[in-house]
């Protein structure tokens, strides 16, 4: 680790105009300017970086633009759609739904709905479990991958949807594998999981998130994914294919170009990477569930274990293998936007990322980006 902390302490001097090491270098000249060199190589256009050490102390780092068009900077204020992430302020509510005995994780899903008939028109769901839905070994195919969902979104994007609407799309569908006895990643299983949350505590899931998680915890710059204009929302960039009628510059004059409250308990969060990071570090230490739920969150399930090359998926979260030895964290795709938020149990460390394109995942592996960027906060120790 030495060799190679020594090795990116000398290119970062050569990159900012060093020919030596020197104590002039900072570890803020380091970052900014490994994230300016990747936005330049790999045309991005702006990246926020979040870091907070074992003693809770945060660093923010931000550059590149928020609009490249009219030249306007990105700073550490702007939100960013996170995707996929919001999955764990879900698993987290099931969780302590779980420590209260109101939710047991063995127990058949339908069990909690024996009225609500269209559920009966979902693949494998008499046979699915709670458990099943938070490690993804359901079998449920992916209502979001339905052209009828694109379809909807580029006709109407200011439709709200309902849990019925966002599901039908997959009525009758063929599942994916048996229930039980497979691993595929399905925002439909977080979807149901919301259902249940709902169901079972006669609460709105978002309120729920703002009283249990956000409030108490002091996250004031996440902001439920309820509307097209969200506070502070960075510009984000796109290349998705033609048949998801997704334009290049999803925001315009301060309006997401659809309705993002489709994505709900599938992601359906926006935050600061700041609070992202945050995030990360009250999560992963157990500042909300205890040892029992963690250990679920973080052990890889019997069908989640190397799912995504090295990478395994517990419930609510993936586990990898990283330079820096075993690690916990997800990823989060939207239109327009990548994110990664992880935490690194050996030094304590929780860090974010976050891009302002979808197509990042194409040009950058960002857990690799990510341990790059923890090498480097290593040298000025």
């Amino acid at each position: 680790m030495k060799k190679q902390l020594t090795s990116l302490a000398i290119i970062f001097c050569i990159t900012i105009g060093y020919t030596q090491i020197t104590e002039k270098i900072t570890l803020n000249d380091s970052i900014i300017a490994y994230l300016k060199k990747t936005i330049q190589e790999k045309q991005l256009p702006g990246i926020n970086f979040s870091i907070i050490d074992n003693r809770g102390k945060i660093k923010n780092y931000s550059d590149g633009f928020s609009d490249i068009e009219e030249q306007i900077p990105l700073t550490i204020e702007h939100s960013f759609f996170s995707g996929s992430i919001g999955k764990t302020y879900a698993a987290t509510l099931v969780f302590k739904l779980v420590e209260s005995g109101d939710i047991d994780l063995k127990k058949p899903y339908m069990d909690y709905f024996p009225d609500t008939e269209w559920l009966t028109n979902l693949p494998n769901i008499d046979d699915i479990t709670v458990e099943m839905l938070l490690q993804h070994s359901s079998g449920l195919p992916r209502y979001v991958l339905k052209p009828e969902i694109w379809n909807q979104l580029h006709d109407n994007p200011d439709k709200i949807w309902s849990y019925e609407e966002r599901l039908s799309v997959i009525f009758e569908d063929e599942p994916v594998h048996e229930a039980g006895k497979g691993w595929a990643y399905s925002d439909t299983n977080y979807i149901l999981l919301g259902m249940l949350i709902e169901k079972v505590t006669g609460q709105n899931y978002y309120d729920l998130v703002r009283t249990q998680i956000l409030k108490p915890h002091h996250l004031t710059h996440t902001y439920p994914s309820l509307q097209r204009k969200i506070t502070n929302l960075a510009v984000g960039y796109s290349r998705m294919p033609p048949a998801f009628h997704v334009p290049n510059k999803t925001v315009d004059d301060k309006l997401y170009f659809m309705n993002p409250q489709v994505e709900w308990t599938g992601g359906g969060m926006a935050s600061t990477t700041e609070d992202l990071a945050r995030w990360a570090k009250l999560y992963y230490e157990g500042a909300l569930l205890n040892k029992s739920s963690l250990n679920y969150i973080t052990t890889p399930n019997p069908n989640g274990v190397s799912v995504e090359g090295s990478s395994s998926y517990g419930m609510g979260s993936f586990i990898y293998d990283t330079e820096h030895g075993e690690a916990f964290g997800h990823t989060g795709f939207m239109p327009g936007f990548n994110s990664l938020f992880i935490y690194y149990p050996k030094y304590g460390i929780a860090a974010a990322i976050q891009i302002n394109c979808d197509y990042a995942v194409s040009v950058l592996n960002l857990n690799d980006f990510m341990d790059d960027l923890i090498s480097i906060s290593q040298i000025s120790k």
